[in-house]
């Protein structure tokens, strides 16, 4: 998947005439910044179920007179272990072209379902977790999103809408610098268009609406100079 992204992303930038230095930079500005993910799991899977997802979008930048999502992207891998609850893992594979193994590990568990509405409550607590490759240096954020969900009949797509939570736990940050934000929310809709074998999802996320993001290298498309808009697109087999 990496070789193909970056062809991708040369092609993309050649014909829109976008200085590629200056891309990468802003690419693994987005990774560091801002490379939470879009919601793993929003319903949980039936007893036994596996599924894989792949995930590409990031938030939105202003570059070369452009409006475009970086190119973030990331597999998933899940398997319901009751109706209720299910397990997931994923690799970020941006992340990982740029020398950060990083993945983010939890459950998905349904708290409330309503049969006559077809309105489900679900959280998902998790460990997202990043090694860099270069130094070895180590950083762990646990996550907890929330997300209601309703079901469109016949085939079970569905809507969606929740939060979600990363929690801080340093007290420093990049230079020693004292850490002031120790609670990153993020905001977010979607829509997911669901087959017998194949699932397809639209996601949109306000990325940390708490944080101003200037000043900064990348020129962030956020609201009110706050947080970064993102956009991701996915797709999932099951199995």
């Amino acid at each position: 998947m990496g070789p193909f992204l970056f062809e991708l992303l040369f092609s993309f930038a050649a014909i829109m005439k976008i200085n590629i230095p200056g891309l990468i930079v802003a690419i693994t500005a987005s990774a560091l910044l801002f490379s939470c993910a879009p919601s793993r799991l929003v319903r949980p899977l039936s007893k036994g179920q596996n599924v894989i997802n792949a995930e590409l979008g990031g938030p939105l930048i202003e570059y070369s007179s452009l409006t475009i999502p970086t190119p973030l992207s990331s597999i998933m891998y899940a398997r319901g272990i009751t109706d209720n609850t299910s397990a997931f893992g994923s690799v970020h594979t941006t992340s990982l072209l740029f020398g950060n193994i990083q993945t983010d590990i939890g459950v998905c568990q349904k708290i409330y379902y309503n049969d006559s509405l077809r309105l489900g409550i679900s959280v998902n607590p998790a460990l997202n977790m990043v090694c860099s490759i270069w130094d070895g240096s180590f950083k762990c954020w646990p996550e907890a999103d929330l997300n209601f969900y309703w079901e469109i009949k016949p085939h079970k797509s569905f809507v969606y809408i929740g939060m979600e939570n990363w929690f801080e736990l340093s007290q420093t940050r990049a230079e020693d610098q004292p850490q002031t934000t120790h609670w990153i929310f993020c905001p977010q809709v979607g829509y997911t268009y669901s087959r017998t074998k194949w699932d397809y999802n639209i996601e949109l996320k306000w990325i940390a609406p708490n944080i101003p993001n200037l000043p900064n290298v990348v020129s962030y498309i956020g609201i009110s100079g706050n947080g970064a808009l993102g956009v991701y697109l996915g797709v999932t087999r099951k199995f």
